[in-house]
Parts: C-alpha cells; structure tokens; sequence
C-alpha cells in the first residue's frame, strides 16, 4: 500500500473502535464513547479513550528491498515503509474516583477485544452497525492495496513505566500497538524499463490439460519502410479482434471452455460464442474480444485457464461431467490504436474496445519516445494529453520533437502496452 496522509490509519482504527465498542453488550445504556487521537492528557469524558501515535520508525524490511528505476537519484521512486507505534489510553473523567477507574478497565478490555478481533484491516473489513455493516476503511484508503497490521506489543511493565515517568505523571493504564508496514507514497518514474517476459515450466500428471504457452503474431511497418514486418509474441499480447493460440497437450475434452481471470474479478469469466473457440487437443485458437458474457474486457494483463470436460456414462446408466482446469498462463490485452491523426498541432489517437477517459489515473499512461506525457482533464499543452469519450485522446508532442522526425507512441492501458507504433511529427 501507499498513501501521504498517515492520519488516514489514525481515522480508520478510531471508527473501528467508535464503531464497535457500543455494540457490547457490556457497554452501559445511554453511554456516550469519545474515542480520539489526542494525547492521553487532553482526552476528558465519562467514557473516553485516547489512541495516540507516539513514535514512528523506518521499516528494516522495506528499506533492505532492492527497488530498480532508471534515475540518477532513485530514493524518491522508493517507498518508504513505516510501523507506527500507538498507545491505548482510557482516561475516564468521572465525577467519582472509584467510577474513573471501572469505567478506564472496562473501555480497556473492550478495546483490547476489539483490536484483538480486527488484527488485520483492508478495503472488505466491516463492523456491525444497528443498521446494516459498515466498511471500516476510509475512501481515500480503498481500492489501493491497502492492509493495516494491527499487533498488540509485548511491553514489559519496566519499559511500560517510563513512557509515563518521562514527564511528572503517575503511570496510567494502557497499552501499547504497532501497525505496520504503511508505505509512505512515492513520486512515479518518469521513464519505463522496456518489457521481459517470461514463460514457466510446469509438470503434471498425464491427462491433465497443461497450457505451454501463449502466442499471436503483430505486423507492424518501420517507419520508411513500405513492406510490413511481423513478430510472434508469447506470452500473447492480442489487441480486440486479434486471434491468439494456446498450445499445450489435452486441450480438447467433450467439451471445452475458456476461464479469464483478472485481479479485478472476483471469479474468472467464461469466454462466450464470440470468441471463436477451436480446439484440436493441442492447439486452442481464440479470438479476442471486449466482453465475456456479462464482463467487460479492458485492456490489461490477465490469466486464461482451459477447462475440459469429460462426460462418462456411469453404472447406472446416467451420465455424470468431470471437469478439469489447466494452469493459469498470462494473456495480456493490449490497447488497440486504429490511427492517429494531427490536425493545428494537436494529435488524436482514435482507439478501439473500450473508453480511455473511464481509465483511472495512472492505470492509463501516453509515452512520446522516452518521454512520459502529463495526463489533464483541460485543453493539453506541450507534454500533455487528454482522455476524452467514447474512443479518443488527444495530445501535443512534448519540446525537442523535431518536425518531419518519426517518433515512437507507446499507449499502455492498466500495463499493457499497445502495438509497434511511430507517427511522424508535423
């Protein structure tokens, strides 16, 4: 995970415990919990809790990582991983003695259950409510990777005592936390390594379906060149309407199917008729296309499976389909560029399958030669392009393209990069 706002983490375990903790059965009628980030001495009320960050420390396993990027300083590409130390403080201002004390222990064993109960906290964690669940995680945390360890430390009471005994106070109840490892946000390279790709070796037993490879073949014409050169490539990059293979051994049952999977999914999807599945038992042929059923296919990297299914005759004369699953082996969907066009200074490349400015954020990204152009949401300017729907992004060449020169144009869609493409600057 990455993020800036380190209060964000801070937010999410207070909701979590201004959430959960009335919901006991042990939490007193008409009782008002105030749960708050401040230092335990400024927290008042009958039934108050503090949840202080106190300290602060470089990961040692993050920062041992070897993080590559092409940069003269790399530091700034490199995220920095975080643990943040917290300590859990009851602090019950009771009219009566006696009162400030129960009240402290029971928010202290309620909070420390709940803790307990959520060691681990991301974008599908909830907390019962009167009305329906609650997602615990804020929006600005969501949708990102994001998982939050939350870990009770082991504190000696010795080491324990002179949190408090830095000051002139007395020790208080309390108890101390590590969430761990937040990743402090860093800036995105401005350069992109060129592609390796690798293909697995896998053994199965015999009469499995096994997928070896994936492979399509992509022409595309150097620039003063009038005769079309092609390439093979596998794993297979295969724009909508490209034709890949899938070559293996058992790859044709009584019946055969096609499973998509991607990180998005919760399950994969079946390739439906329009794909144009063929199967000979060792070759798979398909077609490409921007749906599955129901789902839609973006541009991206996924993983294919064959599933074969073999019907057999039992016994009892019913029959009965025992199916089989190959292993995954990627696919990637590569954006497919129709043409693109300049009109006044400005290029248009007109695109096909899908709505580039539905893309989020960095999942879309324009390269001009090595150069890596700004996404706006305005008019763009030099370096610059704009996404706009259904099928079009606009863009002006970066400083230092010479007219008449031909230049490279890589579109890379969730990081999967389109074809072989130069376009020649006017």
């Amino acid at each position: 995970m990455a993020l800036l706002n380190i209060s964000l983490i801070t937010r999410t375990i207070l909701s979590l415990l201004d959430t959960r903790l009335p919901r006991y059965q042990e939490w007193p009628s008409g009782a008002t919990l105030i749960a708050s980030p401040a230092p335990p001495d400024l927290v008042t009320g009958d039934h108050a809790l503090s949840f202080y960050l106190y300290h602060i420390r470089e990961d040692p396993h993050t920062k041992s990582q070897d993080w590559q990027v092409d940069d003269a300083v790399p530091l700034r590409y490199l995220p920095m991983g975080i643990t943040l130390n917290y300590v859990l403080c009851p602090r019950s201002s009771a009219t009566g003695i006696d009162d400030r004390t129960y009240n402290d222990q029971l928010l202290m064993g309620l909070a420390l259950k709940t803790l307990h109960d959520y060691p681990v906290i991301d974008d599908s964690t909830t907390v019962e409510t009167a009305g329906s669940p609650r997602l615990v995680m804020p929006p600005a945390l969501r949708g990102r990777g994001n998982r939050l360890r939350i870990l009770l430390r082991p504190t000696p009471v010795e080491e324990a005592s002179t949190y408090w005994q830095a000051g002139t106070q007395a020790a208080r109840l309390a108890a101390y936390y590590e969430v761990s490892a937040a990743l402090i946000e860093p800036d995105e390279p401005r350069v992109r390594r060129n592609r390796v790709l690798s293909v697995g070796v896998h053994t199965f037993l015999r009469g499995l379906p096994v997928i070896d490879r994936t492979s399509n073949r992509v022409s595309f014409t150097l620039p003063e060149e009038s005769a079309p050169r092609e390439l093979e490539f596998s794993p297979a990059e295969v724009p909508f309407g490209g034709i890949f293979e899938i070559a293996g051994s058992e790859l044709k049952g009584d019946f055969t199917r096609l499973l998509i999977n991607h990180r998005d999914f919760v399950d994969p999807v079946e390739a439906d008729a329009s794909w144009n599945l063929t199967s000979n038992g060792s070759l798979l042929t398909a077609t490409a296309r921007p749906q599955a059923g129901s789902q839609a296919i973006l541009p991206g990297l996924y993983g294919v499976t064959v599933r074969t299914t073999v019907r057999r005759t039992l016994p009892d004369a019913s029959r009965r389909d025992f199916d089989s699953d190959s292993n995954e082996f990627p696919l990637a969907i590569v954006p497919p560029i129709l043409d693109v066009q300049f009109s006044a200074g400005v290029g248009i490349i007109r695109v096909d399958g899908f709505d580039p400015s539905a893309i989020n954020g960095a999942e879309l990204m324009l390269f001009i030669g090595s150069d890596r152009m700004e996404r706006v949401t305005g008019s763009p300017g030099p370096g610059q392009f704009l996404a706009s729907p259904p099928d079009r992004i606009s863009f002006r060449l970066p400083p230092g393209v010479l007219p008449g020169s031909w230049i490279p144009l890589r579109l890379i869609v969730r990081s999967s990069e389109s074809a072989p493409l130069w376009v020649l600057a006017p």
